[in-house]
């Protein structure tokens, strides 16, 4: 199964989503779990992974005051792993194996340079320094066994080897997944936050503009709206107070102007009514106003439901 994005621990002040600095890894907060003594663990993601690790774990471990260690994973295949204490961080390394550079995928941003390989009592003495260095007691047998480990005895499972490695660090409990507010794998929000819609479209014509090609238009105004909504919506995912019928409703209209190519601002499109849209987008918007009315709109998908499963299976707590 593929897996792409970044895994972070750090100590936060409250919840690890909303931590100064955190946003530097991306903005897509998928799973959040409580480790022990008030550190946490998030699965994150961007738009154009991969993250300057290096930068991410200095912002964090300044605006915490603890230690703080990422982790990219690239299609659960290899990964790059970045340690930090305040005031400094770690070189770049690869894993997995842990000795060599990597030939298939890009680890840092397009700018700066590939991890180089490492040794791995180098790399075993410093992850025992930042567990140390938390509080924790490190298994230093346990990491120098995972982190010497190769491609093949990997085997593709990067994800949970890296939550291997976390846990021979000294963190024994990894909780199972913080409950979501909204219910992001269902429609309308699944059209702004996971599939190729509004904001991707607005991300891929900025990208195209400033590449110089021609025939793409100017900005159109549903653009600035849909990304100010796609970042709303992932930074509401744990906010216990939010407004999900309304975040809806703004979710839906955001798809139609989309699928409209309205030129016209969505606060604009709401106040007209439905008379802008094309027959695709007003069923669906009729569809969100009948579920709104029922509740449906509110409950969890199967998918997120079998998403969370597999996710928690990664968890040292019982079902």
């Amino acid at each position: 199964m593929s897996y792409w994005g970044t895994i972070v621990v750090a100590r936060p002040q409250g919840l690890l989503v909303d931590q100064d600095g955190v946003s530097e890894f991306g903005h897509r907060h998928r799973w959040l779990r409580d480790l022990s003594d008030g550190w946490q663990l998030l699965e994150t993601s961007g738009f154009d992974d991969p993250p300057d690790l290096r930068g991410a774990c200095e912002a964090v471990a300044a605006s915490t005051g603890h230690p703080v260690l990422a982790a990219f994973v690239s299609d659960d295949w290899c990964a790059t792993m970045v340690t930090a204490v305040p005031g400094r961080a770690g070189p770049l390394t690869h894993l997995w194996p842990v000795s060599e550079t990597c030939g298939a995928y890009r680890h840092q941003p397009r700018e700066m340079p590939e991890p180089a390989g490492r040794r791995l009592e180098e790399v075993t003495a410093e992850l025992t320094g930042w567990s140390e260095s938390a509080g924790f007691q490190p298994d230093a047998d346990r990491l120098r066994l995972v982190i010497g480990q190769d491609t093949d005895q990997v085997g593709g499972q990067v994800l949970a080897a890296v939550y291997e490695v976390v846990k021979a660090l000294g963190f024994v409990r990894i909780g199972r997944t913080y409950p979501w507010s909204l219910p992001a794998f269902d429609w309308p929000f699944s059209g702004v936050m996971f599939t190729l819609g509004p904001a991707c479209q607005a991300r891929w014509n900025a990208q195209l503009r400033s590449a110089g090609v021609r025939h793409v238009p100017p900005v159109l105004p549903w653009e600035n709206a849909a990304l100010a909504l796609e970042t709303e919506l992932w930074a509401s995912m744990y906010r216990p107070d939010v407004e999900v019928a309304a975040l809806a409703r703004r979710a839906a209209f955001s798809m139609a102007a989309y699928y409209a190519d309205s030129e016209e601002e969505i606060p604009a499109l709401e106040a007209a009514g439905l008379s802008f849209l094309d027959p695709c987008a007003l069923r669906l918007l009729t569809e969100l106003e009948s579920r709104l009315a029922n509740g449906t709109v509110l409950q969890r998908s199967e998918e997120e439901i079998e998403a969370r499963r597999h996710a928690d299976a990664l968890a040292t707590e019982p079902r």
